[in-house]
């Protein structure tokens, strides 16, 4: 099977610059599925659009129907799987392992572990592993459809910290390093230990109490 082949069009904004030993475009298992069952068989694959400004730097892999946003940063060695969505001005960074159809916010930090479908929202960042329960093993790889983790804008994932199936983070909470998560985190709350929740006007450390505030003075904006 010639892989080459089936790699999806690209599309790369001309002010962008891309690295040494990527690969833009790599076909999803479905198709080098089809492939094999039928030779020469012919199936496009969705596009990959990177947009104005982006830096894409070395050995990056960015699977087909990604589209990746104006201004964002994609660092060395980082995957992103098919059909996911990079907001502008995101960065993707120390190796980060996005699945597939993951939707990231405009302004997002990512590194880490990001499963299937989950949704990362504007100004978040996460640093540790988002995954799935995995409590059906028995049922086959593709045919159970987990629901994800959601990290709603201006949340963290600490480094180290593990989000545990369908659950909801925030907006503006703290999930601290370490911390394992199995339940929903409601908005301006701090995450510790297993499932320890604090809200942030309670809370008593004095390192999270800039953002705490940078929190209260957001939220009292009006909306526009």
């Amino acid at each position: 099977m010639d892989i080459t082949s089936l790699y999806a069009p690209v599309r790369i904004d001309a002010s962008s610059a891309v690295g040494e030993f990527c690969v833009l475009g790599y076909p999803k298992e479905e198709r080098l599925r089809a492939e094999q069952q039928v030779p020469g068989s012919v199936m496009i694959g969705e596009p990959v659009t990177v947009g104005p400004n982006c830096l894409v730097a070395n050995h990056v892999v960015i699977h087909e129907g990604v589209h990746v946003g104006a201004g964002c940063v994609v660092e060395d060695r980082v995957r992103i799987g098919y059909n996911s969505k990079v907001g502008e001005r995101a960065r993707l960074i120390y190796g980060a392992y996005v699945c597939d159809r993951v939707t990231i916010g405009a302004d997002a930090c990512v590194a880490g572990f990001v499963c299937d479908g989950t949704s990362i929202g504007d100004r978040s960042t996460v640093m540790g592993e988002l995954v799935h329960e995995y409590a059906r093993p028995h049922e086959g790889w593709w045919e159970v459809d987990e629901e994800p983790p959601v990290i709603e804008a201006d949340s963290v994932v600490g480094y180290g910290a593990r989000v545990v199936g369908g659950v909801r983070i925030g907006p503006r909470s703290y999930v601290a390093a370490g911390a394992v998560v199995t339940k929903d985190v409601p908005p301006e709350h701090i995450a510790t230990g297993v499932n320890v929740l604090t809200p942030a006007a309670r809370w008593q450390g004095r390192r999270l109490q800039s953002l705490i505030g940078h929190w209260q003075s957001s939220s009292a904006r009006p909306q526009l």
